[in-house]
């Protein structure tokens, strides 16, 4: 009975021995090799990277994918010394590398802005009538117009009131002509206005468009003391005009008379 005492008292005498010896061990931090965030300072390299094309800041966003993502991990760039400074391990920095050289290259060039030749514009205002020709006879220009027009109108002569010239852009041009004309037999002037709203030409073809066309006249007669209105011609179109092709845009009635218009355009190469 003696024995067996001594032998409880010698076990319960090393459990106690034993007891704060496991519990340390249990409660002992874990290693920091075995926590896969963890990475000694030994196992990291570091390089900069000189960057010569491209914007330092937007290849890290290309290259953060190929860094390994552990602590201590830098993929860092500077744009005042055009470099990307990184620390990792040496194979993340070699494949980093590879990519930089691939990436930093120049820039394509930039494809050199379209250069668009100007549009010349000839405004003819041409007025029709049945008494006797006293004004300017029209260009020659207009001689297969004016063929035209006899044959068409019931008019006996053609007269040249006024010409305009306009140079604009070959790209969303626009004209706004005014000015005062007398008329042939001296009875009458008037006050006139062009005004194209937009012009350009078609790359793919020889037309120009012209859009929102809108021609006006004023006829007036002077007497003492006052200006006596008598009518006014208007003339509203859209059209398209090959590059030296005349067209009449439109005649418009003023008293006895009628107001023509003729326009030619020509591209400035």
């Amino acid at each position: 009975m003696f024995t067996k005492t001594i032998k409880l008292i010698a076990i319960i005498a090393c459990a106690i021995l034993l007891s704060p010896s496991a519990f340390a061990q249990q409660n002992q931090p874990q290693n920091k090799q075995d926590d896969p965030q963890w990475v000694e300072h030994t196992g990291f390299k570091g390089m900069i990277f000189d960057i010569k094309n491209r914007d330092p800041r937007e290849l890290v966003q290309i290259l953060k994918p190929l860094g390994s993502g552990f602590k201590g991990a830098v993929l860092q760039p500077d744009s005042d010394y055009k470099t990307i400074t990184v620390r990792d391990f040496p194979e993340n920095i070699a494949t980093i590398g590879e990519a930089i050289k691939r990436l930093d290259v120049p820039l394509p060039p930039k494809p050199p802005h379209p250069t668009f030749p100007d549009i010349e514009l000839f405004a003819y205002v041409l007025i029709a009538s049945n008494g006797e020709s006293a004004g300017a006879e029209p260009p020659q220009a207009l001689a297969d117009v004016i063929k035209q027009l006899q044959a068409t109108l019931n008019y006996k002569n053609y007269q040249l009131l006024t010409s305009v010239v306009q140079r604009t852009s070959f790209v969303d041009g626009s004209i706004d002509a005014r000015g005062t004309a007398d008329f042939p037999d001296k009875s009458l002037s008037g006050n006139y206005q062009l005004q194209i709203a937009r012009i350009y030409g078609l790359t793919e073809s020889p037309q120009i468009e012209l859009r929102n066309l809108a021609f006006q006249m004023d006829g007036y007669r002077e007497e003492p003391n006052q200006r006596v209105t008598i009518g006014s011609a208007k003339i509203n179109t859209r059209l398209s005009v090959r590059d030296g092709e005349k067209v009449v845009v439109g005649t418009a009635s003023l008293k006895d008379k009628a107001v023509i218009l003729v326009l030619t355009t020509r591209v400035l190469k």
